[in-house]
């Protein structure tokens, strides 16, 4: 990595935009930036942790073309941090877009490790606490407010995600729930 001041805090904040060719280089960027100890130390830097978000969801869906999180040695540690921190935040359509994704992604996948009972075992708290952020009311109040102004995240999971995952994103009207 180039010595200069301000590259390590671009990769850390900027260098994913979620674009479907982050696929081949999200792990090379959690590599190169030290991801789990940054996060870790992150407190409420809300840059880094939309970013590591990105990064995240990124390695949810690049199997084949990059380091998935499965297969990425560290993921646990990753996750672990940023869902704390992500939990200190308020919710916005990026946030619960993570969140939702990265839970389903969890509960579907079996990491590499899986030999690894408490490495295991740490995958699934982990998964439950992204899922548990998805499911708060809040943050099902923001994916409906994205459903309904149209936001292409939010009815992909509409779709595809909050079946399976239960999510209360129907308004209570239509849902006939009280939050």
């Amino acid at each position: 990595m180039d010595d200069h001041p301000a590259v390590r805090p671009w990769l850390l904040r900027r260098a994913a935009d979620g674009d479907f060719l982050n696929s081949y280089f999200a792990h090379l960027i959690a590599r190169t930036v030290g991801l789990p100890d940054a996060i870790a130390e992150s407190g409420a830097d809300a840059a880094l942790v939309d970013h590591t978000g990105r990064i995240l969801h990124v390695m949810t869906y690049c199997e084949g073309m990059g380091t998935s999180l499965r297969h990425y040695p560290q993921a646990v540690d990753v996750l672990e941090a940023h869902v704390q921190h992500l939990g200190h935040l308020d919710p916005t359509s990026e946030r619960c877009f993570v969140a939702a994704t990265v839970a389903a992604y969890l509960a579907r996948e079996t990491p590499l490790w899986s030999d690894d009972v408490e490495l295991t075992a740490r995958w699934h708290r982990v998964g439950t606490s992204y899922l548990a952020l998805a499911r708060h009311a809040a943050w099902c109040h923001v994916i409906r407010e994205g459903l309904v102004a149209g936001d292409s995240r939010m009815t992909w999971l509409a779709d595809h995600v909050a079946a399976d995952l239960s999510l209360r994103i129907l308004s209570d009207h239509e849902s006939g729930e009280e939050e």
